[in-house]
């Protein structure tokens, strides 16, 4: 009886290891697409500030720097929308992920559950 409860409990403590490495992994691939995104949106806002002195300092007159101004924000404006889009899908995903691993241990959980009560009923009887 010894025997299977510490069988049971170190298949237990595998278990739950190997669940918070899945978690680790799923945290750290998110820190990494959102960091990614963010240093992305970062370089492409640099990029578009540069871009705007430019356009102070070389404009024609005031109709050029407007448009030119105006084309800028187009362009600003489209990728923060493009961007909070992949963010959302990719938050969608990731919450699928975590579900499902929650549900997974859950699941094992519950068997680990029914066995341990089976032996207990067993030492029991």
């Amino acid at each position: 009886m010894q025997k299977d409860v510490i069988e049971m409990f170190e298949q237990s403590a595998e278990t739950a290891m190997e669940a918070a490495r899945k978690v680790g992994d799923l945290n750290m691939r998110a820190f990494d697409k959102l960091f990614q995104q963010q240093a992305d949106l970062a370089a492409f806002y640099m990029d578009a500030t540069t871009r705007s002195m430019e356009l102070v300092t070389k404009a024609k007159g005031y109709q050029d720097l407007m448009a030119g101004q105006m084309a800028l924000v187009r362009e600003c404006g489209e990728r923060c929308i493009s961007t909070v889009r992949q963010t959302v899908a990719f938050a969608s995903e990731t919450a699928t992920e975590y579900t499902t691993l929650a549900q997974d241990g859950i699941k094992v959980a519950q068997d680990q559950m029914t066995q341990a009560a089976g032996m207990a009923m067993k030492a029991a009887a």
